[in-house]
Order: structure tokens, then sequence, then C-alpha cells
């Protein structure tokens, strides 16, 4: 992973899942430069929005491609993504239409991907870890994952 933005992931995030991974701690990456860029134009600066939700429009293509292609089903996981695009497409409009401020939308944001890749993406990562035979980074750390779980 790219260290300038591996630092972008919390640990307790990390899937082993080095595609994932990347693209996790890209999207934490563009969320620090995006309020900073929010900062220094008071508001949410034009393209900015649209970048984002096309990074997430990516990545959650990545997410459903690997779950495919490790046969694992994946109904469940691609809805909470539709609506996710939904809602965050949404909320970028109300705040380029003025209707909402932009650093509402980046708090929205940072809790949104936290709480999805704790409750959901990990459990992914653990699937396709079980699917593919190898041991996740956790399992050679002393502290169980639930533990980690717990954490974060």
């Amino acid at each position: 992973m790219d260290r300038e933005i591996a630092v972008f992931l919390p640990e307790a995030l990390v899937l082993d899942i080095d595609e994932i991974d990347e693209q996790h701690a890209d999207l934490f990456a563009r969320l620090a430069h995006l309020k900073e860029h929010c900062i220094e134009a008071n508001g949410l600066p034009p393209g900015e929005g649209a970048a984002l939700l096309e990074a997430l429009y990516l990545h959650c293509a990545t997410e459903e491609r690997l779950a495919a292609e490790s046969g694992l089903d994946f109904a469940e996981h691609i809805e909470k993504h539709r609506t996710m695009l939904s809602c965050i497409g949404h909320a970028i409009e109300q705040v380029l239409l003025g209707k909402n401020d932009a650093f509402s939308l980046i708090r929205y944001l940072e809790y949104w991907f936290e709480r999805h890749i704790h409750d959901e993406d990990i459990i992914l990562g653990e699937r396709l870890h079980t699917v593919r035979g190898t041991p996740p980074c956790w399992q050679t750390h002393s502290v169980p994952l639930m533990d980690v779980r717990q954490v974060a």
C-alpha cells in the first residue's frame, strides 16, 4: 500500500486484502484533503464531490468484483452500497445547492466509512480470506479479532 495514504487507514479497519485496504486508505485520504480544501474555499470546491463519488463507485465495484470472483453471496452488501451511493450523491447535491454545508457532509462521510468498514467490510475480508485459504494479518497478532473490532 502507498505509504502516503496508508497512514489514513486506522489499523482496526485493515482487512488485509490489499486492493480493498488501498482503496479504503485512499478514501480516508481524500476526505482529509477534502476537509483542507473546504476550509480554504469555505465550501465544497467544484468537482470535488463528483470525484469523491466516482472513487466510491469504483471502490464498491471492486468489492463486488472480488466477492463475485470468490463465489460469495454479496446481494445484501451490494444493496447497502447502492443505498449509500444514493444518499451520498444526494448529500453532495444538497451542499452544492447551498442547503447543507460541506463540513456536515465530511463528518457524515467519515462516520459512514468507519461504520461500513467495521460492520460490513471486515466480514467481507474474513469471508475472502476463508475462501482463499489465507490467514488475515490479525491472526498473527496476539489480540483476537473480536477485541480489535470492539475498539473500533
